[in-house]
């Protein structure tokens, strides 16, 4: 059903969504599941490190330092205060920000980091790196399946008009409906719609809905150096570019989707230990199994992953962080736009909530999927069973390291997001 592309395992973990998403879940589903989204987040630290070092190494002939982040605060502080170049724009958007510090999110959780050439002297930052937290996984893949089953209960009502312009004699096109009986005829149509989902029968019919962005790269390149950059990417024989997109308009950007080959040699040189080890193990992990459980996720996976690259000058950057087109008010209209708010598109919210919390829960099985998607629920049933969960409160990334560093920058690993 989701495709998460810069995951690996992905194909196992659309099945165990869809098949949940009907109420079937298997025995050992909990485990598989657990092990997928942990391993996998606890990797992509390692393998979009490697690239995105490797590619502005290459850009900038020097190594770049990896500086690890736990909110948007620190990022943003930086970059106002090490500018890499001005303009009048970017004064305005530093003054403001000084003045205001309080109207630009900086308590914002992530999980990732930002690169910075001359450590020590004249600092100049040049990108950033970060991996998708578990609720913004579970909002956007909401949105895509809720985008999905919209379409299809439209498809369902516009099926009930024809059927009706049929039995009049005349055309869809010649059929007038009121708007009382549009809107019964899409509250039929999407009960025909959830009942295929509480008859199992909607499940071969679900499509692979890919979520491109779970692990992703935002490098620092001005229009000059665009090129350059373009020729890195295609000359290494690890990288095959598969789609760019040039967004223009509030923020400018080139937006690269890039196939990259898994670096499993060093994924096998860096297993969990330490604290990495210790958020495995609280989240229910048996720490005498991680290391062959890791070594076999690690041997199995595919060859290759998908990741995200963004290009934008600096002047762009900032605009997408302090400016007018910053990402936290992107995602908070996000947020508040929904196409199709009924109970159905509610539960599927719950439910991808609830699988991706249960990734950080020490359960390891349940005795059956708490929320179907046919049910209706108070808000107040669904806190209950996320607070069952028992949510670990960990993070991957922590300001010390926990084992012997990465041969690349200065990566320090934790457990997860």
């Amino acid at each position: 059903m989701l495709n998460l592309v810069g995951f690996v395992h992905r194909q196992a973990l659309a099945e165990i969504i869809a098949r949940w998403m009907v109420d079937e879940p298997h025995p050992g589903d909990v485990r598989l599941l657990k092990r997928i989204v942990n391993f996998n987040s606890y990797i992509a630290r390692v393998w979009v490190h490697h690239l995105g070092h490797m590619l502005l190494s290459t850009m900038h002939g020097q190594e770049p330092e990896l500086r690890i982040l736990h909110s948007k605060g620190e990022l943003k502080d930086f970059v106002v205060e090490h500018p890499t170049y001005t303009t009048p724009r970017i004064e305005k958007m530093r003054a403001k920000y000084r003045r205001f510090p309080e109207d630009y999110y900086r308590e914002t959780p992530i999980d990732g980091g930002y690169y910075v050439l001359n450590p020590g002297g004249e600092e100049r930052f040049v990108g950033g790196m970060r991996i998708k937290r578990f609720r913004r996984i579970a909002e956007k893949g909401s949105r895509r399946i809720i985008d999905f089953m919209l379409n299809r209960i439209r498809q369902n009502a516009d099926a009930l008009a024809d059927e009706r312009a049929q039995r009049l004699g005349i055309s869809t096109r010649e059929l007038y409906t009121p708007p009382e009986e549009m809107a019964e005829e899409f509250a039929h149509a999407e009960r025909r719609f959830i009942k295929s989902i509480k008859r199992k029968t909607i499940q071969s019919e679900l499509p692979m809905l890919d979520i491109p962005d779970v692990v992703g790269l935002k490098l620092i390149v001005e229009n000059n150096e665009y090129k350059r950059l373009l020729t890195i990417i295609n000359s290494d024989p690890r990288c095959r570019l598969e789609e760019v997109e040039e967004h223009t308009g509030l923020y400018n950007a080139v937006n690269m989707k890039v196939r990259f080959q898994l670096p499993k040699e060093l994924l096998l040189e860096l297993p969990p230990m330490g604290k990495d080890l210790q958020v495995l193990a609280s989240r229910g992990f048996d720490v005498e199994t991680v290391h062959a459980e890791y070594v076999q996720f690690i041997k199995e996976a595919e060859d290759d992953v998908m990741v995200e690259i963004i290009a934008s000058s600096f002047e762009e950057y900032m605009e997408s962080e302090i400016g007018r087109c910053m990402h936290e008010e992107r995602v908070l209209d996000q947020r508040s736009t929904k196409a199709y708010s009924g109970n159905l598109a509610t539960n599927v919210r719950y439910l991808m909530g609830y699988i991706l919390g249960l990734c950080r829960a020490s359960a390891q099985e349940i005795d059956e999927i708490p929320i179907k998607l046919w049910v209706k629920y108070m808000p107040d049933t669904i806190e209950n069973v996320m607070r069952g969960l028992a949510l670990s409160n960990e993070r991957f990334f922590d300001s010390s390291p926990s084992h012997k560093a990465i041969p690349l920058g200065r990566l320090e690993l934790a457990a997860c997001n």
